[in-house]
């Protein structure tokens, strides 16, 4: 899940048989990971990978918003001497100082505008640039309370939202999973939320409970960001919608490894069977994910799609050998099993393959499609093994 610093305003089901039984993930039985993701690559937009992130905004910077004139004595023939002062003054010469490094007087700088100006419009930003100079210090507590002041003092202004997610942001990338979630809670609780607020919210919440194991409280979660997303008349930054799919396909995964293959003849055909239905609904929310065409998601969902065909390959051939099958059969049994499930290594490896290409049209590098360059290479090294009958067998 992203977590980006805060920035300053400027299957088959059983293996002995005879027929072939492709495992490939519904709807579509023609469909391989690697058409999936090449329909994507045609229509992958530019993206900057180094766009994104919480950026507040500069609240009409040419505007003074409010000046201050003070009076004191001493002028020119005993009369008042008159001096002014700006919010957007203070707010330029805050700013100015954090570009230049000195965040101390950053600091007294915006704290100055906001203790004289708490009214002003660059009041709520400067509480948010503040908890910007914590965070690229790496101080997290004190970026944290500076947020939880900005929701308190400001809480109809845009960067109390903003700051409000950030904090539940921050919880979850440093695993304080029930932090975040009561943060989360009560920014969901909120009555100004637009509706991209309520997805972004409820797919960072959906993310934290599928961390805590939470997988039907996970799953109700980011099904109620999907029904937002339907309500919504429209949003721009497909992020959080396309977040929310792929870790729908995470929790079906996690249950995909946890489902058990048992020893027995019959359980193990309806525990294969199992899997494959898992995989197959894992399968289809990653593609959901992947329509959105962000280019994180996007890859993640492709190396996802595609990695799944290794993990039911591994399902198939780790699978205990069957009561039935003697011990001087089992060589025969075992070379039959990678015949039938070898399609799956190799939809697997075009699937990669197609990935790193669709990081390449939507003109970034990934971690996902550095994965799937490695992936690849490891399963071209298991294709050549298995063509020289060399297996992997299950556990006697």
């Amino acid at each position: 899940m992203r977590t980006i610093p805060l920035l300053l305003i400027i299957l088959v089901a059983a293996c002995g048989g005879s027929s072939k039984t492709s495992t490939l993930p519904n709807p579509a039985p023609a469909i391989t990971p690697a058409d999936d993701l090449a329909a994507a690559k045609i229509h992958a937009p530019r993206v900057d990978p180094s766009s994104g992130g919480l950026t507040a905004r500069d609240p009409r910077v040419v505007d003074l918003d409010i000046i201050r004139i003070r009076a004191s004595g001493g002028g020119v023939g005993g009369e008042p001497e008159l001096t002014s002062v700006a919010s957007a003054d203070l707010f330029r010469q805050a700013n100015e100082a954090a570009k230049a490094g000195t965040t101390k007087d950053a600091i007294a700088r915006y704290r100055q505008l906001i203790a004289e100006f708490p009214e002003s419009i660059y009041a709520p930003v400067s509480l948010f640039n503040i908890a910007a100079v914590y965070d690229g210090q790496g101080d997290l507590s004190s970026t944290i309370t500076t947020l939880r002041e900005l929701v308190a003092t400001y809480p109809t202004a845009r960067e109390s939202i903003d700051g409000h997610l950030y904090i539940a942001a921050l919880q979850a990338d440093h695993k304080q999973w029930p932090e975040a979630v009561t943060t989360l809670d009560a920014a969901l609780a909120r009555a100004n939320l637009t509706y991209a607020d309520r997805i972004e919210a409820q797919a960072r919440k959906g993310y934290v409970q599928l961390e805590q194991g939470q997988l039907d409280a996970a799953d109700a979660t980011l099904a109620g960001a999907i029904a937002d997303w339907r309500k919504a008349p429209r949003i721009e930054d497909p992020y959080y919608i396309a977040m929310a799919h792929y870790y729908r396909g995470e929790l079906m995964h996690r249950r995909f490894a946890a489902a058990p293959i048992r020893s027995g003849d019959d359980e193990m055909v309806a525990d294969l069977e199992a899997k494959r239905v898992l995989a197959t609904k894992a399968y289809d929310r990653w593609k959901e994910s992947l329509g959105f065409k962000h280019a994180y998601w996007a890859t993640a969902s492709g190396y996802q799609m595609s990695q799944i065909f290794v993990e039911l390959w591994e399902a198939h051939v780790n699978a205990p050998y069957p009561k039935r099958i003697e011990l001087a059969t089992r060589p025969t049994y075992v070379a039959e099993v990678h015949e039938r499930v070898r399609e799956h290594l190799e939809k697997a490896l075009e699937g990669h393959r197609m990935n790193v290409e669709l990081a390449k049209a939507f003109g970034v590098d990934t971690s996902w499609s550095k994965g799937s360059e490695q992936r690849a290479v490891q399963i071209m090294d298991l294709i050549a093994k298995e063509s020289k009958g060399s297996y992997v067998t299950p556990a006697p």
